[in-house]
């Protein structure tokens, strides 16, 4: 009576249920009541002709039926759920109150998917969040710990992960597929002689995100320590949600301008040419920040409309020096065996200058996606029920 693969509860039941014009007015025994049209009702009728058994997706096609398909009658089932039959071709529907009431979008039992965040800065407590690496890999409810962590905070740190070559493929292949980029499948991050890219030097590295210069930017990413030996290389860790509504607060102006106004980004080498534009904020249809690209290094020259540029350049600016706030700015020393995992597209990471004539630093890295992420979350919490 479902069409997906979760578990629903049965209570609240539904108790009342009559038709309104195009829609169908719903109330549970809790007294929360929605309204459902009647074209999303008849678009998502979970039985076995409209829904395929096993893989769950939809047989149901839009335009084998006539845009206008009242319902006949609108009734409520013995054990609480809404059935529905429908004025062309007699069809009938039955939905589950569990699912009806979970995919609300109307009235007092509305329900909104997205998932909880927390913002955070230096003065939270516990950052960031902290698990037992060999603990991760080994138990799905701690791995749920952490995936629930990444995914509120945006930024997480393993401990006593294995220093092999491979340990950090492994720990992203327990969230999902690796992301492979020009740099590979999984890529090293220490100071060369002839480096493709400014994270293999020994320069300090201003807060950015990876990859700013692609359509589809990676969603995650891992960083495992293997050796640290040389003096400085702190990392530098800042929340761009929090950083960008900030600048909202106290600078609207700007803020409009980098939810506007396009910067151009590239990442050009030796072997390889990477562009893209993108705004440095971008927003959700809630208006909530949903993601920040910045990169001081992957900037290409500014190409906007004539009166946008010096608005562009004051709140890019105004962006970048809210970055280098010290109360703004979680510093993280890596030790061997660490493990960071971060989302790619929120946090912002950066790194202090290193000595690298004096002991030898290594990380070795890969890219994860969010997708990835908050799929494994749903398949452990199923798999919970």
């Amino acid at each position: 009576m479902t069409p997906d693969f979760e578990r629903y509860p049965t209570e609240p039941g539904v108790v009342a249920a009559r038709s309104a014009g195009r829609w169908v007015d719903v109330e549970w025994v809790d007294g929360r009541s929605g309204r459902f049209h009647h074209v999303w009702l008849r678009d998502n009728c979970p039985c076995l002709c409209c829904v395929h058994d096993i893989t769950k997706e939809q047989t149901f096609e839009l335009i084998s039926e006539p845009a206008d398909n009242p319902a006949r009658s609108v009734t409520v089932s013995t054990d609480g759920h809404l059935d529905v039959e429908w004025t062309v071709g007699g069809h009938r529907s039955r939905y589950h109150a569990g699912w009806l009431r979970a995919h609300c979008y109307d009235g007092s039992a509305r329900v909104r998917h997205d998932a909880a965040r927390s913002t955070w800065d230096a003065s939270t407590p516990g950052m960031p969040p902290t698990f037992d690496g060999p603990a991760v890999m080994s138990d799905d409810d701690e791995l749920l710990e952490w995936l629930v962590a990444l995914r509120t905070f945006g930024i997480t740190r393993l401990r006593d992960v294995p220093l092999d070559l491979d340990a950090v493929g492994r720990v992203a292949g327990r969230i999902g597929i690796v992301r492979e980029t020009n740099f590979g499948v999984l890529w090293d991050v220490r100071s060369e002689p002839d480096p493709v890219t400014n994270a293999n030097t020994a320069l300090a590295l201003p807060p950015h995100v990876d990859l700013a210069t692609r359509e589809y930017q990676p969603g995650l990413q891992f960083l495992h320590c293997i050796e640290n030996e040389v003096p400085g290389g702190r990392g530098m860790y800042l929340d761009g949600f929090r950083v960008a509504e900030i600048l909202r607060q106290e600078h609207p102006h700007h803020f409009e301008i980098l939810t506007r106004v396009p910067w151009q980004w590239a990442n050009r080498s030796k072997v390889s040419d990477y562009r893209w534009a993108s705004t440095p904020i971008v927003l959700d249809r809630h208006g909530a920040v949903a993601e920040v690209r910045v990169g001081n290094w992957l900037r290409a020259p500014l190409d906007v409309d004539f009166d946008d540029v010096e608005p562009a350049y004051d709140a890019f600016r105004a962006l970048f020096e809210l970055t280098y706030r010290a109360d703004l700015a979680v510093p993280i020393s890596f030790r061997p065996g660490d493990l960071l995992a971060f989302d790619n597209r929120r946090v912002l990471h950066g790194r202090e200058a290193f000595t690298d004539t004096t002991g030898t630093r290594f990380l070795r890295g890969c890219y994860g996606e969010r997708d990835e992420l908050h799929s494994r979350i749903r398949i452990l919490e199923r798999a919970r029920r």
